[in-house]
């Protein structure tokens, strides 16, 4: 009877592994399967301090096998940013497209300011009823950056397209597309509008190394480059919202206010010398900030690395 009894145990748990099985299999089979694509036209303006950038694209949707005038495709949502305007719509059996300008948010990475490079990405989720027990998307090919989409100031350098599954702590996932579209600065504009002025600010300080006699020039080298250095500093910071971690910009600038302070500290140290003791200790003094000035730089950059 036992026997008889575990027997029978191990076909009741073979048929319900197999209908468990079958029952996966038919919900994945049912899964209707969706190619979405964004071909990006247009940039417009770009807010660095809160995050916000509009965009005028192309959005589709296709599917190969179900007619979409009879069978409604799945509502999509925008996840990161809103639609303004619908400018052009055509409809078909395979495809639907539009042309839709919003206003999108995502986060933007200032780390390597000036030099940044920013992404602007457009998210597209299926509503809630929509998940991928009966919905999944894919990356239409067609994707992509068309000929003639501008950016004043900016050129875009990359695109990515790519399908993931996104979940809300639920046992519902969704089908998530994701357009990317990476921008950046010319390197060259970038280092002469931020970089060189710090060049020459610092040059201008470094004279005073060359004419340590005469005190009062040497003081007005000092301080003076100080001033301008603070001026440009707070004037750069305008272009980006506050930070809670240093840009290049910033650690660039905290290497050159050390500099400069190393100046200062020699001229006040060469005056006192010059007083209380004779010129020839003063001269000394100017050499020996001089010297330690690539030191100064080193630790501060070793410094600065970890930061």
């Amino acid at each position: 009877m036992e026997s008889f009894c575990n027997g029978n145990l191990k076909y009741l748990f073979l048929i319900f592994t197999i209908a468990i099985f079958s029952l996966h299999n038919a919900n994945a089979e049912s899964a209707k399967e969706y190619q979405v694509g964004v071909s990006l036209v247009n940039i417009g303006e770009i807010d660095k301090m809160i995050g916000t950038y509009d965009l005028d694209f192309w959005y589709s949707i296709s599917s190969d096998t179900e007619d979409l005038i009879e069978n409604t495709p799945p509502e999509l949502d925008f996840l990161n940013g809103r639609i303004d305007s619908i400018q052009s719509e055509f409809s078909s059996q395979s495809i639907i497209e539009k042309r839709v300008s919003g206003k999108f948010t995502s986060e933007m990475d200032f780390r390597d300011f000036p030099f940044e490079k920013i992404k602007l990405q457009i998210i597209i989720e299926p509503q809630t009823q929509w998940s991928t027990e009966n919905t999944v998307l894919v990356v239409n090919p067609s994707s992509g950056v068309d000929k003639s989409a501008t950016i004043p100031g900016w050129y875009i350098s990359d695109s990515n397209f790519i399908v993931k599954e996104n979940s809300y702590g639920s046992d519902s996932k969704y089908s998530q597309y994701v357009a990317e579209f990476t921008i950046q600065r010319n390197v060259l504009g970038s280092f002469l509008k931020v970089i060189f002025p710090i060049v020459i600010i610092l040059g201008i300080s470094f004279v005073a190394y060359i004419i340590p006699k005469n005190y009062g020039i040497v003081a007005e080298l000092s301080l003076l480059p100080l001033l301008a250095l603070v001026f440009f500093h707070i004037d750069t910071l305008n272009q980006i919202p506050p930070l809670g971690y240093l840009t290049i910009f910033d650690k660039l600038m905290i290497v050159s206010y050390v500099l400069i302070a190393n100046n200062v500290i020699s001229t006040g140290r060469q005056v006192r010398a010059h007083e209380i003791a004779d010129d020839n200790r003063s001269w000394h003094l100017n050499n020996w900030h001089l010297k330690i000035t690539p030191l100064i730089i080193i630790v501060s950059l070793v410094l600065l690395y970890f930061v």
